[in-house]
């Protein structure tokens, strides 16, 4: 069996994530759990262009998890989403 890949993560650093939040999740070696942060490879982006999305139902700051786009991010939801996607 192999080795389980690292749950990519960007989180978008653009005007309006960075001041809606997104400079809060920056700080995630802060607050995520070790283990949980071992299994992620986590990198900010000048911008996920959720904002420019008109299908997006939801609000800056984004972040993208092995693809996907999530919006409204807080650090308890990152930490909830990371902990799914490492031990899923």
């Amino acid at each position: 069996m192999g080795k389980k890949e690292k749950v990519s993560v960007r989180i978008c650093v653009g005007t309006a994530c960075f001041v809606q939040g997104g400079a809060d999740l920056l700080l995630y070696q802060d607050f995520l759990d070790p283990v949980v942060l071992a299994g992620c490879d986590i990198h900010g982006i000048s911008c996920i262009s959720g904002c420019k999305d008109d299908t997006m139902a939801v609000r800056p700051p984004y972040i993208e998890i092995d693809g996907k786009v999530f919006g409204e991010m807080t650090q308890d939801k990152l930490c909830k989403l990371l902990r799914e996607a490492v031990h899923a």
